[in-house]
């Protein structure tokens, strides 16, 4: 009986320290694990890593120094992501690096409306002619006003980042707009004071992601809506209201690091 419990345990431990192959018996010298693309019948197969639906879900996995190299998939933001012991960074996101994002906005203040605008951020050198932005309403789903063209190359504002914005006039009750990218699919939709499940143009079909903050009647037309935090692409940042004076249409935002 002894003798049977210590072979299990000397195989248990031989498994613990084995290389494993998925797919393959024959596994790298130099992984831990090789997951072979072909299966027995000669076709070939993806791996998929774990995803999360939001960039909430992934900050409710709540990871500590100890977890680098963790990575998920956030369908939200579209990009690959791991983390590097104090924060998330992106490795790659549907798009490719030129990606951009949406990084400020003003819709409503005190009085008649001015200022109404939105600005996107990304690379230093990227051509945005061609990107465009679609507004929508809550009530019908449906686009509203004409399609916002972009055009010109973004600055390099601080470590090849910049931002450049548009004027836009913006409705004051739920609504929101959709980020295009040249190749026609939404890179971004997002909405203010509620979510909009978009019925006719290029978001049909999707649901907007809530900002999760607003601007009101006592909002003066020197204030915004705007991405503050540091990092490289929309996910490093958080939504906040900007303070009277501190609305950046074109420039990076006040509270906002490239990096």
């Amino acid at each position: 009986m002894k003798v049977f419990m210590f072979s299990l345990l000397l195989l248990a431990t031989t498994f613990s320290y084995a290389q494993v192959g998925i797919g393959t018996t024959t596994p790298s010298n130099a992984a831990m694990l090789e997951i072979s693309g072909v299966t027995t019948a000669g076709a070939y197969k993806g791996f998929i890593p774990p995803r999360v639906v939001t960039t909430a879900n992934q900050v409710s996995i709540a990871p500590t120094t100890t977890d680098i190299g963790l990575m998920v998939f956030v369908e939200e933001t579209g990009c690959l992501d791991f983390w590097t012991g104090t924060a998330w960074e992106s490795i790659y996101c549907s798009g490719g690096p030129s990606d951009i994002w949406i990084n400020e906005f003003h819709y409503t203040n005190s009085g008649t409306d001015v200022n109404q605008f939105i600005e996107i951020a990304g690379p230093a050198g990227l051509d945005i002619s061609g990107y465009y932005l679609v507004r929508y309403r809550a009530d019908t789903g449906q686009p509203y006003g004409a399609i916002l063209t972009l055009s010109g190359t973004i600055d390099d504002e601080e470590n090849g980042f910049g931002a450049v914005s548009v004027d836009a006039n913006l409705r004051n009750d739920t609504s929101g707009f959709a980020l295009v990218g040249p190749d026609g699919k939404v890179i971004q939709f997002l909405s203010y004071e509620g979510t909009i499940t978009a019925t006719g143009g290029p978001a049909n079909g999707l649901t907007s992601i809530n900002v999760g903050v607003e601007e009101t009647t006592s909002t003066t037309a020197a204030q915004s809506i705007h991405l503050t935090g540091t990092g490289n692409s929309f996910i490093d940042f958080s939504w906040s209201t900007s303070a009277v004076g501190q609305s950046t249409s074109g420039v990076k935002n006040i509270g906002q690091t490239f990096n």
